[in-house]
């Protein structure tokens, strides 16, 4: 029987992953493991013998541990420390995206005490870290509109600062919020109101049909920073483009229609090759 490991985060709630690690089981021998149990053990090699391992979560020791199964062992991780890295990384992978043709907002790195570069603007942390809750101060300044993440703040004017930039990115006008599921080359798509208008997400997401435009970006985007598994967010400008604001190499499967046994066929399949 082959064997997948599935590396979590502390803060990750394991329940999440319950449908997934229950079909999983009926295939396969299933390990978890949390991200700072191992990284003090002298080599991967003496004690990971998986045939793969399947990561939910993003931060400084998921990352450390991904990228030591990668230099000391031959197992595929799923996602890789690059896919993982460039999505955490707001500004590494608008660049990343922009090299590869995919609109994405403009947007720019500042130290923070210089003035917003543009009229309508949200401010969001350069590094995405394990909280995934978006927090808005929504502001209307001389019919402007200046949206500021608090994690962002606090990642630039808090008791334990990580530097002193700020990211911004225009602010794209759209009347929906489109979600792209990827598992591998299957694509998944949702639409809602858009966070800043529902930034607690009182109003669920709502399955629609394909949109070819955004199937190309999706898979242009997945290729471009080396992720097989993510969501992706866009908004719709008034001129009808599609603009790649957000993107998420640990989704939540649970929203999509047996989003567990697609996601652990997909593993499965991935061992195969």
């Amino acid at each position: 029987m082959v064997k997948i490991g599935i590396i979590i985060s502390n803060k990750h709630k394991k329940h999440r992953l319950k449908a997934l690690i229950k079909y999983l089981k009926q295939k396969a021998e299933v390990s978890i493991y949390r991200e700072d149990n191992y990284l003090l053990q002298s080599s991967p090699r003496h004690y990971f013998n998986e045939d793969l391992f399947f990561i939910k979560g993003k931060g400084n020791l998921i990352l450390s541990l991904v990228k030591c199964i990668e230099k000391e062992t031959s197992i595929p991780t799923i996602n890789s420390f690059k896919g993982i890295w460039l999505a955490m990384n707001r500004f590494l992978n608008s660049l990343y995206l922009r090299k590869a043709g995919i609109l994405v907002p403009d947007y720019t790195l500042i130290p923070e005490q210089m003035k917003a570069p543009f009229k309508n603007f949200i401010i969001k942390n350069i590094i995405d870290q394990k909280s995934s809750t978006f927090k808005p101060k929504i502001q209307f300044i001389s019919g402007n509109l200046h949206v500021s993440d608090e994690r962002a703040v606090l990642e630039a004017q808090g008791s334990q600062r990580f530097y002193h930039y700020y990211f911004y990115q225009r602010f794209i006008k759209s009347k929906w919020e489109y979600k792209v599921y990827g598992i591998g080359d299957q694509l998944f798509y949702f639409k809602q109101v858009p966070t800043i208008k529902n930034p607690h997400r009182v109003k669920p997401k709502m399955e629609i049909d394909k949109i070819p435009e955004l199937e190309e970006l999706v898979l242009k985007a997945k290729d471009a920073l080396s992720l097989k598994i993510a969501s992706i967010d866009f908004l719709k400008s008034k001129d009808g483009l599609y603009y790649l604001t957000d993107i998420n190499s640990g989704p939540n499967i649970n929203t999509i229609e047996n989003g567990p046994k697609i996601v652990g066929d997909f593993l499965l399949e991935q061992i195969k090759k």
